[in-house]
């Protein structure tokens, strides 16, 4: 039974693309490979989509096809058809950008070629799109969560800045949505969900908390050799955790219709 729903997974998985300058040098290559390694299991889950009903139809955008051009044609088809699109975001970025296989920096911005993506869309037709749900993996994705909604997306979710869980953060997050969690929800249940997976990589910082109390003690006097005087000291009071930077910057920020569901 048709859904009248459609998926759109845009995707660049080569590798070769460069992550922001903030990233160390030492976890470059393991979240390149955490993300290239996305494309097998969004290729299984394509079929399994469909096959389930939830969606009518799959999009790939993958390497080559991971374009700006790609995205618009697919945008264009989907609202034509009359079906409501989600996209989801397998990439990298930087503050105010998603970087593409074939657009080297796609900009947010007034006027950058995200929001662009409509006035396009208006040349072949298509006032508007029937984009319903953004979600990204790339870094600094909430910078241009205003982009997604300037264009029509009722809800967008990205990281506060660098995104150094994308999985298994974007398999919880689907998961989470399409069992009908609101979107709100499905990103904070799959931030929290990722977040055991990586204390062993980011650790957090540990620091023991103090409280005062008064003690007594002997201060006898040639008057009073029985005298008990009281004094204030600092004894442990348990350890408090803060999160690592990386687990802090990976949260996820939810903005338009934070109520949105499958």
């Amino acid at each position: 039974m048709p859904t009248n729903k459609s998926l759109i997974v845009l995707q660049e998985n080569s590798g070769r693309v460069p992550l922001d300058s903030s990233v160390p040098a030492a976890l470059r290559q393991q979240i390149s490979l955490v993300i290239d390694g996305l494309s097998e299991m969004f290729e299984d889950l394509k079929t399994t989509l469909q096959a389930a009903g939830r969606y009518d139809v799959v999009h790939l955008l993958t390497d080559n096809s991971c374009s700006r051009a790609k995205l618009l044609d697919a945008l264009v088809a989907e609202t034509s058809a009359g079906r409501t699109t989600d996209l989801i975001v397998l990439g990298h970025g930087s503050p105010e950008k998603l970087n593409l296989k074939v657009n080297p920096h796609l900009r947010g911005g007034a006027s950058g070629n995200i929001r662009s993506l409509l006035t396009d869309a208006g040349t072949r037709g298509v006032n508007s799109l029937k984009l319903r749900m953004v979600y990204m993996c790339n870094c600094f994705g909430s910078t241009v969560n205003d982009d997604w909604l300037a264009i029509g997306a009722k809800v967008s979710v990205g990281s506060h800045q660098l995104d150094m869980m994308p999985e298994p953060m974007t398999t919880f997050f689907v998961h989470n949505w399409l069992a009908g969690q609101k979107a709100r929800d499905a990103a904070k249940n799959a931030y929290a969900a990722t977040i055991p997976f990586y204390l062993p990589i980011y650790p957090p910082t540990t620091r023991i908390k103090y409280k005062k109390i008064k003690v007594p003690y002997p201060c006898p006097t040639l008057t009073n050799p029985l005298k008990i005087c009281k004094k204030t000291v600092e004894v442990p009071d348990g350890v408090e955790f803060t999160p690592n930077t990386y687990v802090e910057q990976t949260k996820l920020i939810v903005a338009g219709d934070q109520n949105a569901r499958f």
